[in-house]
């Protein structure tokens, strides 16, 4: 169903970002990803928790939930992000039977059921891109055990601006892959040029840098 979505161009490859990301993985990135959980669950450690991620992405956070204590069970609709994360899984907890991953969707009511219960269940960044956002968010809280934590994020409704984005992405996923770095380019370069001359006025043209690379980091 993946790659049927993806030829229609219904689809964008997250995974295969994911695997850029794995390249430039580094320690810091692991430790801060460690500290986020900390604090936004409120606590020092997830030891004999049992940790749900939901669209496990470059498996990062899976990560550092399997580093804080936790039983963690990993899964995703894209298979590159599944590959992802049994690579992670490979590299810092080989042979882990504490820590399993799966190809599954959110959207599959029968699937959230099966799995039961979790103490953390956390999905970042990723109920919205299913195209079914309060049905994934319906099920994302039926695995949640009594006295348990939903740790999301999902998009703002930004008006005007979110229709924009939504036309962007579609426009993007339907072109052929060909057009598809033109096209990127295109959106992206007004406000690029902006920010390039926001920094040339204030005579501080270094600063447009770290602008221009976590712009494309955010756009790959």
């Amino acid at each position: 169903m993946h790659e049927e979505e993806v030829l229609r161009g219904d689809r964008f490859e997250f995974g295969k970002n994911w695997s850029k990301f794995l390249s430039v993985l580094t320690d810091n990135h692991i430790t801060k990803a460690e500290q986020s959980l900390k604090k936004m669950l409120e606590v020092e450690d997830l030891a004999d928790k049992r940790f749900l991620d939901i669209g496990s992405g470059s498996g990062l956070f899976s990560l550092a939930a399997r580093k804080l204590g936790a039983y963690v069970h990993s899964f995703d609709y894209d298979p590159h992000s599944v590959a992802c994360t049994c690579e992670l899984r490979r590299r810092y907890f080989p042979d882990d039977d504490s820590w399993t991953i799966e190809e599954g969707s959110v959207l599959n009511t029968d699937y959230l059921k099966f799995l039961g219960a979790f103490d953390v269940v956390y999905s970042w960044g990723v109920l919205h891109h299913t195209g079914q956002m309060w049905h994934a968010l319906n099920n994302a809280q039926m695995p949640v055990s009594t006295g348990g934590k939903l740790f999301i994020a999902i998009y703002n409704d930004m008006g005007s601006q979110s229709v924009r984005w939504r036309w962007i992405k579609r426009t993007y996923n339907q072109l052929p892959r060909s057009l598809q770095a033109p096209f990127a380019a295109a959106v992206t370069a007004p406000s690029e040029i902006k920010s390039l001359l926001r920094s040339l006025i204030a005579i501080r043209p270094l600063e447009y840098l770290p602008h221009g690379a976590t712009t494309a980091k955010q756009g790959v």
